[in-house]
């Protein structure tokens, strides 16, 4: 990729452009807001702070082409098997109603089964939420089946009129036990979200869930009180789920995206139907840009082109998320996972190791706590991280003295990085010229969530196609948790793993004879 003739234009480019200042860019250019910045309904990307000029997005946009993004964009949405590792396609964007009607999938139609299992999670999260006796709702699964839902419903807080949902992912006891202490079995339900049925963190839980449950309830409750989304259904009967209660997966369907189908019944049932409806339909209007759009006004296309610019071109290392809303704390987290697991890899898509970088380290923590946390380094560190800031116009409350202030602080960061400020004493000296860009919503609902999500989502699919690499495995979750079952065979028969390496098997002895 990096020696294409697009990717040396660039670097070319950027010998001319290195020591340009990116104030000096309005100082020439009185419309430059207008130039770099695209409208999508009610969400503004600007990106008028970052180091480009019009060539710079010029040789971006024949970099994407040179590699058939657009090509291989319309093979995602047609049903083309995009995870190749697996042979797979990858239709989240099903989810929401952006594939042909008539698309059909080992011959299924896809359109059809997407209704069915909406119509499903619909009659469930009514009958739990008209449930009167119901008042919790836990989701017990790990990775896809759990961070995309937790975020939405804590992005959605003001929004959630339904039972109270909590959500359990981590192994960790203390997590099971913290949790249930404070739930009433009598009215909780327990939805198991896990493709296979078989993850051991998801099952360990679940069990746990089951034995307090029997133990307050009795036999018949977990029939009644656990649901489950699988695309092993059988699995799901074993354990006690009825049938009623089990919710359809598909492998054309990688699970950190999924919250868009049954997936998000937690969601449903927190939000509403009607309301993950507009979620829904948020995501589908990204999509919809994402498939029209030119590619310089593609929202998408420019946050992912752009990153590609600072991660291959200028090797920065790191990107950071920072949303100016507390609820969207968990916001950060699932941008990582989703561009971390999808393109934190080296294993081209030719059968080959890439010779370039891929996804830099994706990090962040919601305004203004960054601020007293890392936004030091930002301003005066020697490594140089692109920021995104996003930004609620309307809050979904009335106190204006405090969002005013909020806001303040959101446009006074990006133009601190920006301007920076001279001084003779280092340690009162701000280099500035660091680069940011700005995403501002109307407001936080539903469906300006949805829309969100799915531009970042298509964003990682751009990147991995300029990268040449597989958005859609994700091989690297996997040799640890093998090797996990290996070292907790040998500790259940109180054993060392011969196997393990000495630092391991040393540690080993130190736990069997401490704790185990």
């Amino acid at each position: 990729m990096l020696n294409s003739p697009q990717a040396l234009a660039l670097k070319a480019h950027l010998d001319t452009i290195r020591s340009d200042r990116i104030a000096d860019y309005f100082e020439s250019n009185s419309e430059r807001f207008q130039n770099f910045s695209v409208s999508l309904e009610s969400v503004i990307f600007d990106y008028s702070k970052h180091h480009v000029n019009g060539e710079t997005i010029s040789l971006l946009m024949d970099l994407a082409r040179s590699v058939d993004l657009e090509g291989k964009r319309d093979a995602m949405f047609s049903g083309a098997v995009a995870n190749k590792t697996e042979g797979r396609a990858a239709l989240h964007a099903a989810l929401r109603g952006s594939v042909a009607q008539d698309l059909a999938i080992n011959g299924e139609n896809i359109a059809g089964f997407v209704e069915d299992t909406k119509a499903q999670m619909q009659r469930i999260s009514q009958a739990i939420r008209s449930n009167t006796i119901i008042t919790d709702v836990v989701n017990i699964g790990i990775g896809g089946s759990d961070i995309g839902p937790r975020i939405a419903c804590e992005a959605l807080q003001p929004f959630c009129d339904g039972p109270r949902t909590h959500f359990l992912a981590n192994i960790d006891g203390q997590s099971v036990s913290t949790l249930l202490d404070k739930l009433k079995p009598e009215s909780t339900v327990f939805i198991v979200s896990s493709k296979t049925f078989t993850t051991q963190e998801t099952l360990m839980n679940a069990n746990a869930a089951k034995a307090w449950l029997l133990a307050g309830c009795g036999e018949e409750a977990v029939a009644e009180h656990f649901y489950a989304v699988t695309s092993h259904a059988e699995n799901a009967a074993a354990f006690g789920v009825a049938a009623n209660h089990i919710l359809p997966m598909r492998d054309w369907v990688g699970g950190r995206f999924s919250v868009w189908g049954a997936i998000g019944l937690p969601l449903a049932i927190a939000i509403g139907f009607d309301r993950f409806e507009a979620f829904l339909n948020g995501a589908r209007d990204a999509d919809t840009h994402f498939k029209e759009a030119p590619l310089d006004k593609n929202i998408p296309v420019l946050m992912a082109m752009l990153g590609i610019w600072y991660r291959n071109f200028w090797d920065y290392r790191a990107h950071c998320i920072v949303p100016y809303a507390k609820v969207m704390s968990g916001f950060s987290r699932y941008i990582t996972q989703i561009c971390m697991e999808s393109n934190g890899k080296s294993a081209g898509v030719d059968g080959g190791f890439v010779t370039h970088k891929t996804a830099p380290i994706s990090f962040g923590e919601p305004g203004t706590n960054a601020q007293h946390a890392f936004f030091q380094a930002f301003h005066q560190g020697d490594e140089i991280t692109p920021v995104d800031f996003i930004a609620i116009l309307n809050p979904e409350h009335d106190r204006d003295d405090h969002h005013r202030t909020l806001l303040s602080n959101a446009l006074a960061q990006a133009q601190a990085l920006m301007l920076g400020e001279a001084h003779d004493d280092p340690a009162h000296h701000f280099p500035g010229n660091r680069p940011s860009a700005m995403l501002m919503l109307d407001r936080l609902d539903p469906y300006h969530l949805g829309m969100l999500m799915a531009i970042y989502e298509h964003k990682v699919f751009v990147q991995g196609v300029i990268w040449g690499i597989n958005s859609f495995d994700q091989m690297g979750v996997e040799l640890g948790k093998r090797l996990a079952k290996d070292i907790e065979a040998s500790f259940a028969n109180g054993a060392v793993l011969e196997s393990a390496d000495a630092s391991t098997q040393n540690l080993m002895a130190h736990i069997l004879k401490k704790r185990l």
